[in-house]
């Protein structure tokens, strides 16, 4: 998957890049959206429900090793904390785009990584809010949020 930033100066390139790719594939699917990727405001909420999400599962037994033998056995333990839940369920949630790079909640692209778009963050957050009510966790849930207000849209509301 390639990311195009489209301008008034810019279609020209564009237009040339996609016929270059139509030379290898017969089709294309494009989508549009507004650049940004939102404000940080959807980020910080997702840190704090890692949080939360990280209490509940070190509550329930959930630990980490500290280290790993070759054979997949492992030595030692600490509790389960918000940067582990935070890398299991971007993981989970997010997941890699098409071209095998895992995304990020980062503002920017990093090696390996592409940033997640604010529409690939909300369905993420909505996955982790869908599971954290199975379990019967509960999450904040600031009515002023980027994710609130996006859901409340979505909700037609």
């Amino acid at each position: 998957m390639k990311d195009y930033l489209v301008t008034e100066e810019t279609i020209k390139e564009f237009t040339l890049a996609v016929a270059i790719e139509l030379r290898d594939s017969p089709s294309l699917l494009f989508t549009s959206q507004d650049p940004s990727i939102g404000k940080w405001g959807m980020a910080k909420l997702w840190r704090m429900w890692m949080s939360e999400t990280a209490k509940f599962m070190a509550a329930n037994g959930s630990v980490m090793p500290l280290m790993i033998a070759k054979d997949g056995s492992w030595f030692g333990e600490r509790p389960f904390n918000e940067k582990d839940a935070h890398e299991l369920f971007t993981s989970q949630w997010l997941g890699l785009d098409g071209e095998g790079k895992r995304l990020s909640w980062a503002k920017d692209d990093r090696e390996g990584m592409r940033k997640a778009t604010k529409a690939e963050r909300y369905i993420a957050m909505m996955k982790h809010e869908n599971w954290c009510i199975e379990k019967g966790i509960n999450l904040p849930a600031p009515k002023d949020s980027d994710y609130f207000r996006m859901k409340k849209e979505q909700d037609g509301m």
